[in-house]
């Protein structure tokens, strides 16, 4: 039986964790990510119930939309929880982009105050001080 069908099948059911983490396996498998992503989103959004009444709601789909498959793989883990990095978002799982943060150190001295030539701006960040006279 196909995993869609035995997805939809689920409606008005009541089922087991473990069922559902069986049928994420299956899905990943076929490489089905609706599957997946829905069931998924079911086990990460209750982690204390062992049951779920499942109603299965069909969404309609574009045309003319790209159908992606890989990202799943990379990250979900066997259990259907996210991996570190990755969130769902808008029904697709996508990588979330690590942003460095400054470094406070950058303008003090080792006693903790300011360097010359920086200072503290709003939110407490700590910035160059640059100089808007022109050299002649």
């Amino acid at each position: 039986m196909n995993v869609t069908q035995e997805f939809s099948a689920l409606h008005g059911k009541d089922i087991s964790r473990e069922e559902l983490i069986q049928l994420i396996a299956k899905a990943k498998k076929q490489n089905n990510t609706e599957v997946v992503y829905r069931l998924s989103k079911i086990i990460v959004a209750n982690p204390n119930y062992e049951t779920f009444s499942i109603s299965v709601k069909q969404y309609p789909t574009a045309l003319n939309a790209p159908y992606h498959r890989g990202a799943y793989k990379e990250a979900l883990t066997a259990t259907g929880k996210l991996r570190k990095g990755w969130r769902f978002e808008k029904g697709r799982i996508v990588k979330t982009a690590s942003i460095p943060k400054p470094s406070k150190k950058e303008g003090l001295l080792a006693n903790g105050k300011l360097k010359r030539g920086y200072k503290y701006v709003k939110g407490g960040k700590i910035v160059k001080i640059s100089s808007k006279k022109k050299v002649v």
